[in-house]
């Protein structure tokens, strides 16, 4: 096989459109396709993180009588430069962005019919929150079908260089400082609301829809927390702690979040019991329930 063969086919087998390896390699699509179609070879900084890459040896990739059957090393590796590391930490953190404010906004929405229960704006209070939950779910479904040019190498070892990795390794330590104020700020909040509410039910506020509304906003802010920092803490042990999250992340490959089941149907559940019993209040504390349960299920499905 000529070079350009070898080359597409290599593509192929590791799912990679042409422009995914132009991205990787820093190249424009068009110079792949050159190269593909046997009008062109790359320089030889190319070939050789194309060698790299698919873990072939140059020989294979420049002599056309070489032995197809060629072994190749049972891990496969992504390069990873500075920019490339850069550029994936701040796509991540813009969807953590993103998802942890649609989760965020889904249960603010919660306070619409918390507030307008028993005022004549409780009938249309249902609607006003299905429609912030039809937002928030686009949002989510936007930021997780875009396109990310680094998908593809999250199921596999990276490899950087020593000062790249260093560097990383200090940023994640500034990072993990900032992990624990967030999640530890964000219990004590979810604590001190819950104290708040069993102190003002006992109080002339005890049918104010003011103390369901305050324990919401707490729980929406410890959860848009919980959202970003988890997901970006992924992140960085990713980058970090590379072979053990790839192995960690093999075992769990089939299984998926809890909350992608139990959070809708709550959701669901939240909203019959409205439309159908004028539920709205007590209603909302399915969310928070169903929030704590999930995390516990959630937690003993994926501990090691």
């Amino acid at each position: 096989m000529s070079f350009g063969e070898k080359l597409q086919q290599l593509r192929k087998e590791k799912g990679l459109s042409q422009e995914d390896l132009a991205y990787q390699l820093n190249v424009s699509r068009q110079a792949v396709s050159k190269w593909e179609s046997q009008n062109g070879y790359p320089e030889m900084e190319k070939m050789i993180l194309i060698s790299e890459l698919f873990q072939v040896s140059l020989d294979y990739l420049l002599k056309e009588d070489y032995d197809d059957s060629f072994q190749k090393t049972d891990t496969s590796y992504y390069l990873m430069s500075k920019q490339k590391i850069d550029d994936y930490i701040q796509i991540k953190k813009s969807f953590a962005l993103k998802m942890a404010l649609s989760v965020s906004f889904m249960i603010l929405g919660l306070l619409i019919p918390i507030l307008c229960s028993n005022t004549p704006y409780e009938t249309w209070s249902g609607f006003g929150f299905l429609i912030i939950i039809g937002i928030s779910i686009f949002v989510i479904m936007v930021a997780a079908l875009s396109k990310n040019p680094y998908q593809n190498i999250e199921d596999q070892e990276i490899k950087m260089s020593f000062s790249d990795l260093q560097e990383l390794q200090e940023q994640y330590q500034q990072f993990h400082s900032h992990l624990t104020l967030a999640i530890a700020g964000s219990v004590l909040l979810i604590i001190v609301s819950l104290a708040c509410v069993a102190l003002l039910t006992e109080t002339h506020f005890a049918n104010s829809q003011w103390i369901p509304a305050q324990f919401m906003l707490c729980v929406a802010i410890a959860v848009f927390f919980f959202i970003y920092y988890g997901i970006l803490d992924g992140v960085y042990k990713f980058i970090v702690h590379n072979k053990e999250y790839v192995k960690d992340k093999q075992i769990q490959k089939q299984q998926s979040s809890i909350f992608g089941i139990t959070m809708p149907l709550a959701a669901m559940l939240y909203c019959v019991m409205g439309l159908t019993w004028n539920w709205w209040h007590p209603g909302w504390i399915i969310f928070p329930i169903t929030a704590f349960i999930s995390l516990g299920i959630d937690y003993l499905i994926h501990r090691k």
